[in-house]
């Protein structure tokens, strides 16, 4: 019995030591919390098809980075960030050799949670338009984009909403970039007015998501 007793005594000793080895006699943990943004932009109108966000600040000791998608010209994704002050977001837009096309940065401070809606103009490198991205609990995302109409006839379009990236319901209010080419309704229903070419946008709580629509001759 004293024999067991001694050898249950050892191996108690040997773990202790490994884990205070290991670094285990401090075991306090930094406060967790993370802001979860949401990104969106429209990058129809330009050649990028990839965007990588890069996250630096005080206490990431290793640049967070996300790929975020492009579907439709569409930019949409999620980015989760430590919770504190002077977060520098860093956005870059490829094409599809590879090539940077657009870039764009700010400092922000993040909150555990919700987080108020910010944008981040992505300046072209390439002589293209440049990009407006936002960021925020909320994302907007509209559908079909882009989108076709002939003139007289109607189209409609949805909006996706969703709140640090799970989704919600909520009413957007609807417009148009140019009504002599499309008009819009309150509920997303658009018309063809004029040949050409025009956004329509929907917005929600700060937050706009948009639509190329293309309006064919009759």
């Amino acid at each position: 019995m004293v024999r067991h007793t001694r050898s249950s005594v050892l191996a108690l000793l040997t773990s202790l030591l490994m884990v205070l080895a290991c670094g285990g006699g401090d075991i306090t943990l930094p406060p967790t919390g993370n802001g979860t943004l949401s990104v969106s932009a429209d990058a129809s109108a330009t050649s990028a098809v990839t965007v990588v966000v890069v996250v630096t600040g005080p206490g990431i000791s290793t640049p967070l980075t996300f790929n975020l998608t492009i579907t439709n010209g569409v930019v949409t994704g999620t980015v989760t960030i430590p919770a504190g002050s002077s977060r520098t977001i860093t956005m870059h837009a490829y094409d599809a050799g590879g090539i940077e096309t657009h870039q764009g940065t700010m400092t922000v401070n993040i909150s555990a949670g919700g987080n108020p809606t910010a944008s981040l103009l992505l300046t072209p490198l390439t002589g293209e338009n440049p990009i407006t991205a936002t960021f925020g609990s909320f994302a907007v995302t509209v559908t079909p984009s882009p989108a076709t109409v002939a003139v007289g006839a109607t189209a409609a379009l949805t909006a996706a909403l969703t709140w640090n990236g799970n989704p919600i319901t909520g009413t957007c209010i609807w417009a148009t970039s140019n009504p002599g080419i499309a008009t819009v309704t309150t509920s997303g229903v658009v018309t063809g007015v004029g040949a050409g070419q025009t956004a329509i946008v929907a917005t929600f709580q700060g937050v706009a998501g948009s639509s190329t629509v293309t309006v064919t001759g009759p």
